[in-house]
C-alpha cells in the first residue's frame, strides 16, 4: 500500500525551485473516461474525490503508472518519485 496526495505533487521548476502541481482531477478524470475496465473506472473516481491523502494497492500504483506514461517527463516523474515513497 501506498499514501499519496494527488492534490500535492511535488514538482520543480526551471530553476529546481519546488513547485506544487494538484493533478487528482485530471488523472482521475483520464482514469474514468479511458478506464479499459471497471477497476481503472472506480480507481478514478478514488481519486478524483479524493479530499487529501490516498491509499493506493499495488495493483492501483501500477494502473498510475500506466496512465502517466504519456505524461510529461517532469510531471511524470512527480508522481512516479511520490509512488516509489
Amino acid at each position: 500500500m501506498k499514501k499519496v496526495n494527488l492534490r500535492e505533487v511535488q514538482l520543480e521548476d526551471i530553476h529546481g525551485n519546488p513547485m506544487p502541481g494538484d493533478f487528482h482531477e485530471v488523472l482521475g478524470n483520464q482514469l474514468y473516461m479511458q478506464g479499459r475496465d471497471i477497476k481503472e473506472c472506480e480507481l478514478g473516481r478514488k481519486i478524483y474525490f479524493a479530499e487529501g491523502e490516498i491509499e493506493l494497492t499495488d495493483d492501483e500504483a501500477k494502473i498510475v503508472r500506466e496512465a502517466v506514461k504519456g505524461w510529461s517527463y517532469v510531471a511524470r516523474t512527480a508522481i512516479e518519485k511520490m509512488l516509489d515513497t
